[in-house]
């Protein structure tokens, strides 16, 4: 986990996405924790992760409620 301060984000912001690469900065002021900076490329990769999850919860949630098709069925469906 990187912690930086803000005056340290400011100095080397040009630098920062090859610095971060995946790896999420957290930003102080005034010592309390004030941002979660990550770059594009990791925002998006999150974005997909959290979107797959949610599909696996769903899809957790219609077998509990027992909304299932058979394989047989699913196929003639599409």
């Amino acid at each position: 986990m990187i912690i930086k301060p803000m005056s340290y984000m400011k100095s080397h912001a040009a630098s920062l996405s090859a610095e971060l690469g995946f790896e999420p900065m957290f930003v102080t002021q005034n010592g309390n924790e004030s941002l979660v900076v990550q770059t594009a490329e990791s925002y998006h990769a999150t974005q997909e992760k959290m979107a797959f999850m949610e599909l696996i919860i769903k899809s957790d949630k219609d077998i509990q409620r027992g909304d299932v098709a058979n394989f047989d069925e699913f196929l003639s469906s599409i």
